[in-house]
């Protein structure tokens, strides 16, 4: 499929500080990406730098096709065809829902822009409020009118900068999957800047983990998860402990609570049978371990985290290594008691051995 985005070692600074190190990235019509990261790693800078709001020290952007900056050539914002969503959604209060969403639609005909302000309208659920003003409508209805905004020019590419921050978590969540079938529905490409990994998971289809002005990882949030490219990234994305572990064979790694097969070799960790007896360092998640009442493999628990249908527990093994599990709620053990536990990783992911 046709790439619609790409960055080519676009690098920006401030005043000698570097923000964006050589950041490559492609993204393909009818895609949805995401810039994920904790707070100041740059994303919101790339997303200002694609809108043309920031300019670049070198590198290339290239939109649909076309250069739209790089170190020698500058295009500005508004010729761009992007639109976006800020996270204010800074909504002209004075402008009813309707002339909201038809703002950027000024040079088309006044039958073609009553047109697409009512499929607009429809699409995103607001007919009973066509005539509101923004102070009269609940958050989730006002990102509902700035992302038809952003929609109405039919843009080549869509921003969309932490856009569910400021709603609740609930309707945050139902939201965003919402805005996913909006999008998928119109075959927008966009890309989505956001701390949150629900929010990236729901909405995007490729993901960015960013850290420090770079992109660690560019992904499906599968991979992302399952097979991390680096410590920060299996750290970052979900939840998960490092504990030792030894090749006993290529193919077969030991670690206390027994041996995992077939692992994932990360961080340049090249499978050959020169990894032998090499000390490395295995992720694991808190879907690896499982309660087993018949287990004579026996843990402690330190810790427990009620999530509802399950318990997170922070569970102490025998030879001192903490780790975390994920166990069905109704088993409901407490701080101090001993629990049967078992292997169940299908995704084993090994890392070389931390230098201490």
């Amino acid at each position: 499929m046709e790439s619609l985005l790409k960055l080519d070692q676009i690098h920006q600074s401030y005043q000698h500080q570097e923000i964006i190190k050589h950041l490559t990235l492609e993204l393909r019509k009818g895609e949805i990406g995401c810039l994920l990261g904790p707070s100041g790693c740059g994303k919101t800078t790339v997303l200002r730098c694609i809108a043309g709001f920031e300019s670049i020290s070198s590198g290339e952007i290239t939109i649909n096709g076309k250069v739209v900056c790089n170190a020698d050539f500058y295009l500005p914002p508004e010729h761009r065809k992007i639109g976006m969503v800020f996270q204010d959604y800074a909504l002209f209060p004075h402008l009813n829902v309707s002339d909201n969403i038809g703002f950027g639609l000024q040079r088309r005909t006044k039958a073609e822009r009553t047109r697409r302000i009512d499929e607009l309208i429809a699409i995103v659920g607001l007919v009973e409020a066509s005539d509101r003003y923004p102070h009269e409508l609940s958050g989730g209805q006002q990102q509902r009118v700035a992302l038809a905004r952003a929609l109405a020019p039919q843009p080549d590419l869509l921003l969309l900068d932490e856009p569910f921050s400021n709603l609740d978590i609930s309707l945050r969540e139902r939201l965003s999957l919402e805005v996913r079938d909006i999008l998928k529905d119109q075959h927008t490409t966009a890309i989505l800047v956001t701390h949150d990994q629900t929010e990236a998971f729901s909405v995007a289809d490729v993901i960015g983990v960013m850290y420090q002005g770079e992109i660690m990882q560019w992904d499906t949030a599968y991979n992302l998860y399952h097979h991390p490219t680096n410590r920060f990234v299996a750290q970052f994305i979900g939840q998960g402990t490092f504990v030792p572990g030894r090749f006993i064979s290529s193919k077969k790694v030991q670690i206390a609570l027994g041996i995992l097969e077939n692992p994932y070799y990360s961080e340049h960790l090249k499978q050959s049978e020169n990894t032998i007896d090499e000390a490395v360092d295995v992720l694991l998640r808190p879907d690896d371990i499982v309660y087993s009442e018949t287990s004579t493999l026996q843990a402690l628990v330190i810790n427990k985290a009620f999530r509802g249908a399950n318990i997170l527990y922070t569970l102490k093994l025998s030879d001192g290594q903490t780790v975390l599990s994920l166990i069905p709620s109704h088993h409901n053990h407490s701080v101090g008691e001993n629990i049967g536990i078992q292997l169940a990783a299908d995704h084993v992911v090994v890392f070389n051995k931390e230098k201490t």
